[in-house]
């Protein structure tokens, strides 16, 4: 089931934030505008749901160069060597 939320960035709807962490933490994929294209994302920690992006993309999941956002970069150490 899809659904669209529109999130204002000066004045949020704690509420409509708190359906978009559920459906990723349900493994749903989420579709975000950047400043360039929308991206398509989900929780990185998701293997199931990074899958299905690569399904969508046409790419295999091992070969795939990602890109993810943190809340800043003290969120970096967690995911790089």
């Amino acid at each position: 089931m899809s659904q669209f939320v529109k999130i204002y960035p000066e004045n949020p709807n704690p509420k409509q934030i708190e359906s978009v962490v559920s459906v990723l933490k349900k493994g749903g994929l989420i579709i975000y505008p950047t400043d360039t294209v929308y991206g398509l994302g989900c929780d990185i920690t998701n293997t199931k749901a990074m899958e299905r992006i690569a399904r969508i993309k046409g790419i295999k999941l091992e070969k795939a160069n990602w890109s993810f956002v943190c809340a800043d970069l003290s969120n970096l150490s967690d995911y790089a060597r």
